[in-house]
């Protein structure tokens, strides 16, 4: 872990939401040049990122959750001090953008985004050789995926039978 991201604290709104198994890896806050009053603090646990968008200096408190399993890929755009990151989601959601991140830390959320997606997808770290098979899994059905996240309670039943409908 980058040395910022060891000393910036997490945000007392987040620790009340943490699962008790869940790690938090990174903490990273966006730049006070981009956003001097308010700037957001992103989370990286081993499990979700949760980025804390503060309001009303400081006293709300917007918190997104997004857990790897429903991410697809990610894009870095990064300019001369700040990059932005893109986070592609599966099943039709909007993306999720993290913008006015300095740009070393961009690179190390990226690193760190990328090793948990291959965490949770079950994938080796080692490169497969000529010689050697690559099992791969069969896809998603995104219908199941879809059912098991309405019995997971992450979706409610209404936003479960628009997606279902979407999807036929």
């Amino acid at each position: 872990m980058n040395e910022e991201a060891k000393t910036t604290k997490v945000p007392n709104a987040i620790k009340k939401i943490l699962l008790s198994d869940e790690q938090v890896i990174a903490v990273i806050k966006q730049s006070r040049l981009k956003a001097a009053i308010t700037p957001d603090s992103i989370i990286i646990t081993d499990q979700r990122i949760i980025r804390c968008s503060p309001s009303a200096m400081g006293l709300r408190k917007e918190i997104e959750d997004y857990r790897y399993e429903d991410i697809a890929n990610l894009k870095i755009d990064k300019g001369i001090l700040f990059a932005t990151i893109t986070v592609k989601r599966r099943f039709m959601s909007e993306n999720l953008i993290l913008d006015d991140l300095p740009k070393g830390q961009a690179d190390y959320i990226s690193r760190v985004i990328q090793e948990n997606l291959r965490r949770m997808s079950g994938a080796t770290t080692s490169p497969v050789t000529a010689n050697q098979q690559a099992s791969v899994a069969p896809p998603e059905d995104p219908l199941q995926v879809l059912k098991l996240r309405f019995a997971r309670g992450e979706i409610t039943k209404e936003q479960f039978e628009e997606m279902k409908r979407a999807l036929e």
